[in-house]
């Protein structure tokens, strides 16, 4: 969860992922992806008066981002003031500050922002997931062969602690996701599988490999998100007649209701269907004491699958071996922590110089509930 206040040290006058307090005064905006904890103030009124009344503010993102947060209509009022284009120039003070939006791998839209300008070159990752090596594949990360200088990393830190040292790739969670849910629902067709999965949207890469892989389509409660999106709308559907499911109870109530669907769904027949649940996570893995495979059965018929958005205490460790930043910044501290505490115990000092900027520490609020496209701002 996103404990980032929306202010960066360097270029103070831009707010990424945080819309409300001092925020509704900065000048432009950016947003990772549309995740809620990276969504705080979006629809503020205070906010809504600031953009009706002026000409140049505007909210920075992809393309997928735009269409999935204009899909909700609590956002469609933004509608004028998104940018999403190759380049935009924005002039202010002759100051000029290049924006790179760089794929993040956490999910359908989700970004990375890279300033450069004349306080130096900082990135703000959002919520990524990098695997050892993937700085190489990103050439705006570098000027000519080597790395470019970077000056301050705003980092998910999500799983930066050795409980989470390696979390299994995605698809390797996949296979083990998939082998359990081929062999349920090839039993018959009343055999018929639920993936409890808890954010409105992300586990996209599950959906489509595995209707791919069983000729089928993942019902989900809604295709609005989904409709500029074709190469995820194939697979997915409202038509309650499938075997695979990822409908949502309205409560978000975490477990089955006895052996009912979200949705409702029975068989036309009348036979009762046969349901198993899977539920896609990571740090209820990351707690165990004991390491397990991708996939345990915790109940008669559920089940948890290692699945993460995030990348892991040794994949953090790579990327910012890889980038060598001067100064460090958590977004995100673990319950019960401050982030001086979370510096000084999990960051290694020996390697990086990590600076802190107090004032703004005091006021983090620790939350208790657990493509790339250049802009040009002068």
């Amino acid at each position: 969860m996103s404990s980032f206040a929306g202010r960066m040290k360097e270029y103070p006058t831009v707010s990424l992922d945080r819309f409300d307090r001092e925020n509704l005064h900065s000048r432009a905006y950016f947003l990772s992806h549309c995740h809620k904890d990276h969504m705080k103030g979006l629809k503020g009124l205070l906010l809504k008066r600031k953009l009706q009344s002026s000409r140049t503010v505007r909210l920075y993102c992809s393309f997928v981002t735009k269409e999935l947060l204009l899909s909700n209509p609590k956002y469609s009022f933004w509608e004028p003031y998104i940018v999403s284009p190759f380049y935009y120039v924005l002039y202010h003070r002759k100051e000029e500050l290049l924006v790179t939006l760089l794929p993040a791998g956490h999910c359908p839209g989700s970004v990375m922002f890279l300033f450069e300008g004349c306080r130096g070159n900082v990135l703000y990752t959002g919520d990524f997931r990098f695997a050892a090596g993937d700085i190489s594949r990103i050439e705006h990360l570098h000027s000519g062969s080597r790395v470019k200088d970077i000056q301050s990393v705003y980092l998910d830190s999500t799983f930066y602690d050795p409980r989470f040292y390696q979390i299994p790739t995605r698809e390797v969670c996949l296979n083990g996701i998939s082998e359990l849910v081929g062999n349920w629902i090839g039993q018959s067709s009343h055999h018929v599988v639920w993936l409890n999965c808890k954010a409105a949207y992300g586990y996209e890469y599950l959906f489509t490999n595995l209707g791919e892989q069983f000729n089928t389509q993942i019902h989900v409660r809604s295709l609005a998100m989904f409709q500029k999106m074709p190469e995820i709308l194939s697979y997915v559907t409202t038509d309650r007649r499938t075997q695979i499911h990822a409908c949502r109870y309205p409560t978000n109530e975490e477990f089955l209701h006895g052996s009912r669907l979200p949705c409702g769904s029975t068989a036309a027949d009348g036979t009762p269907l046969r349901i198993i649940s899977i539920k896609p996570s990571t740090m209820w893995f990351g707690e165990r004491i004991k390491k397990t495979d991708v996939i345990i059965k915790t109940g008669a018929s559920s089940f948890r699958a290692c699945f993460s958005f995030h990348s892991s205490y040794s994949e953090i460790k790579h990327f910012l071996s890889d980038l060598q930043p001067v100064n460090i910044f958590p977004s995100v501290v673990p319950i019960g922590q401050t982030v001086r505490y979370f510096i000084k115990n999990y960051l290694n000092y020996s390697l990086i110089y990590f600076s802190l900027i107090l004032t703004k520490t005091r006021k983090i609020k620790i939350s208790h509930k657990s493509v790339t496209e250049h802009f040009v701002i002068y």
